[in-house]
C-alpha cells in the first residue's frame, strides 16, 4: 500500500465482495441442504454447488491474504480508541482465518467419506484425507462449528462497518467501497445530501467543500 492510500486496491475490493456474495449464498445452503431439503437430485446437486463454491472460498482466501501482506491496507481512522484498534486487528484475523478453515475442513471432510472430490462435477480436487466416514463424521462437527462462528464474525464486522458509516460518520466502509476513490469522512457537511445518502454511495466519493 502506498503511503497516504486511503482505499484499498481494485482487486482487493473484488476479492472482498466476491468472497462476501459466496459466504452470503453458502451459509444458508449448507444449513438448507443438512436439515432442510429431502433426499434427491436436487439436494445432491445443492452439495455439489456448496462444495465448488466453497473450494471457491477457500482460493480466495488465499489470494486475499497474499494481497494483504503485498499491498498492506489503509491506516485505521484517526481517533479511533485503542480497544477499537485492537478489536479491529482481531476481527479481521478471525474472519482471514475462517475463510480458510471452514472451507478446508469441509473440503477435508468430504474427501474422507465420499471421494472423489470435484470442483463443479469436473476437476478432481481430492484430499488425501482417510478413515471413511467416522472420520468425516468428526472434521463435519468442526466444520459446522467454524461455518457458525464465521457467519458471527461477518455480521460483527457488518455491523461494525455500518457503525463506522452511520454512527461515526467515517471513511472507513468507503475505504472498500467498489467505485470509491478515497476514504474522506462523511459527516453532514461533507458528502451528505438533504436525504442523508453519502455521496459515494450514489456514484462518487464523500468530498470536503472547498475553502
Amino acid at each position: 500500500m502506498k503511503p497516504g492510500t486511503q482505499t484499498y486496491s481494485p482487486a482487493q475490493k473484488g476479492a472482498h465482495w466476491l468472497t462476501a456474495a459466496l459466504v452470503a449464498l453458502l451459509i444458508p445452503a449448507g444449513y438448507a441442504m443438512t436439515g432442510l431439503m429431502a433426499a434427491g437430485s436436487l439436494k445432491n446437486a445443492v452439495y455439489e454447488l456448496h462444495k465448488s463454491f466453497g473450494m471457491m472460498v477457500f482460493g480466495l482466501g488465499l489470494w486475499r491474504v497474499g494481497l494483504r501482506l503485498w499491498l498492506g491496507a489503509p491506516p485505521t481512522e484517526p481517533g479511533l480508541p485503542a480497544w477499537q484498534r485492537a478489536a479491529a486487528r482481531a476481527s479481521h484475523f478471525a474472519l482471514y482465518a475462517l475463510l480458510l478453515l471452514v472451507p478446508l475442513s469441509g473440503w477435508a471432510a468430504t474427501s474422507a467419506c465420499c471421494a472423489p472430490v470435484n470442483l463443479f462435477w469436473s476437476l478432481p480436487l481430492t484430499l488425501p484425507v482417510e478413515g471413511g466416514m467416522e472420520r468425516a463424521k468428526a472434521i463435519f462437527l468442526v466444520h459446522d462449528v467454524l461455518a457458525y462462528s464465521l457467519a458471527a464474525v461477518v455480521a460483527l464486522h457488518a455491523a461494525a462497518a455500518l457503525h463506522h458509516h452511520w454512527v461515526r460518520r467515517d471513511g472507513t466502509l468507503l475505504r472498500m467501497w467498489p467505485g470509491a476513490k478515497g476514504a474522506a469522512p462523511v459527516a453532514a457537511a461533507e458528502g451528505y445530501g438533504s436525504s442523508g445518502a453519502p455521496a459515494a454511495l450514489s456514484g462518487g466519493a464523500a468530498q470536503k467543500p472547498s475553502s
